[in-house]
């Protein structure tokens, strides 16, 4: 975790460490921070798992738009993410060393998810963090065999997008979000 820490403000990420029972005031108080009103997300089961459809609807009722990813509707999905003003996944594997949460893109979490929205939140379960790439890539090999299936789309999210003119002046928020926070759950 120091690895994964310090590699944060590296890339420009808020960390945010909290327990499973708190993860709704975590994510409530960044989706606040960044003054989310319409908020895009994954249609991922991990929602029910940590109480997140509760806490989609309570915020629902305090006049935020939440917008599932919707698999039979890819025109509606790509139209609300451009207009979000924040994205939200779980991370399925995360490397420490480089601070990069891996998405296994699929029909129920699309990769315009943690690229559209103006603000990228990814939630992190604990034991997703791997040191570093040779973990990642040995969990995913080791999957694909047990499973004998691999997701469509793999993307690697490294912190906020960013860029450097010729000058090495770094601009942060060039061609994705402007702003990523990563929410560690303990379980």
């Amino acid at each position: 975790m120091e690895v994964f820490r310090n590699q944060c403000d590296k890339i420009h990420t808020k960390l945010r460490e909290t327990h499973r029972y708190e993860l709704s005031t975590a994510l409530k108080e960044a989706i606040e921070e960044y003054n989310g009103k319409k908020i895009v997300v994954s249609n991922d089961i991990r929602n029910t798992e940590y109480k997140l459809d509760e806490f989609y609807h309570e915020i629902e009722k305090e006049g935020k738009v939440v917008c599932y990813w919707d698999k039979s509707d890819k025109k509606n999905n790509l139209s609300f993410a451009e207009e979000a003003d924040v994205g939200i996944t779980f991370s399925d594997i995360t490397l420490a060393e480089s601070g990069t949460v891996i998405l296994f893109n699929n029909k129920n979490n699309g990769r315009s998810l943690s690229l559209l929205p103006k603000t990228y939140i990814s939630i992190i379960p604990k034991h997703t963090i791997v040191p570093r790439m040779t973990q990642a890539v040995r969990e995913i090999r080791e999957s694909y065999i047990k499973e004998r299936k691999i997701p469509t789309c793999i993307s690697f999210i490294t912190g906020p997008s960013n860029s450097a003119d010729i000058e090495m002046n770094l601009i942060v928020g060039v061609h994705g979000p402007i702003h990523v926070t990563y929410i560690v759950v303990e379980n």
